[in-house]
């Protein structure tokens, strides 16, 4: 297989038998997520790292089968899914050829244009699975993958899931002054709000990232010198919540002090 053109699928593998070729780390960064999708996971290698020994006969029942010796092609017998994952290039590409001759779709680890299937980089998310697929560039699919990510946690990208329009008021703290440190939340809610009230203390990077169409309000409370008195600040976001506007309060640190 040579074509960086893939089709991207979700499987539901529940009940289903998936051959995972191979037990050293690769495997046992994706064994989890075979066994999390409920398929009957059977390994084979003639050895294994303590990790991928540990998950054989999980008390909770979602184990795997581990076969401590070389593949043998019998060992596909029943698949619907294979992941050769050896650090032997050979033993790869006779797995990867058992698999296409028997019709099941083989992920080879180590050439991933070279199988038949191709695994994404891939994270969950408030009820949803997201993958990234690039081509076999798998630097640029990560990339790109926690790039997503992080702009669904601070609401960057908008989830047809949430409410259409946030309502009220909501107290959100800037934190010690990096940016990278306020809290998913209020990376959310910042990017939701339609009036932001903020002081001189919370981080002005934040105000940089905030659409046009958000009213920035300087409650102008400076250490030691002129401030807003906190009831004029409370009827300014009393006033324009009541026109039916998303509020946020932005302050440096903790909001409630």
């Amino acid at each position: 297989m040579t074509s960086q053109h893939a089709y991207l699928v979700g499987l539901h593998l529940s009940g289903k038998k998936v051959v995972v070729v191979g037990a050293g780390s690769v495997a046992q960064r994706r064994l989890p997520l075979l066994i999390a999708s409920g398929a009957d996971v059977h390994v084979v290698s003639p050895a294994a790292t303590p990790v991928v020994e540990a998950l054989v006969d999980n008390p909770d029942g979602t184990g795997i089968t581990l076969t401590s010796r070389e593949f043998q092609n019998d060992d596909l017998d029943g698949a619907w899914y294979v992941l050769a994952a050896t650090d032997d290039e050979a033993v790869n590409a006779a797995v990867a050829d058992e698999a296409d001759r028997r019709r099941i779709f083989c992920v080879r680890a180590d050439a991933g244009l070279e199988g038949s299937a191709v695994t994404p980089a891939s994270f969950e998310y408030d009820g949803l699975t997201v993958g990234v697929l690039a081509g076999g560039e798998h630097r640029r699919s990560a990339a790109l993958r926690t790039a997503i990510h992080e702009a669904l946690q601070r609401g960057a990208i908008g989830d047809a899931a949430e409410p259409d329009s946030y309502s009220g008021v909501a107290l959100v703290g800037g934190g010690p002054g990096d940016p990278e440190l306020i809290t998913v939340r209020g990376r959310r809610l910042l990017a939701h709000a339609d009036v932001v009230v903020a002081d001189r203390l919370a981080p002005q990077e934040l105000l940089a990232e905030l659409g046009p169409h958000v009213e920035v309000i300087d409650a102008a409370k400076i250490p030691y010198g002129r401030a807003m008195a906190q009831d004029a600040i409370n009827a300014v976001l009393v006033d324009r919540a009541k026109e039916g506007k998303f509020v946020v309060r932005l302050k440096g640190g903790d909001p409630f002090v």
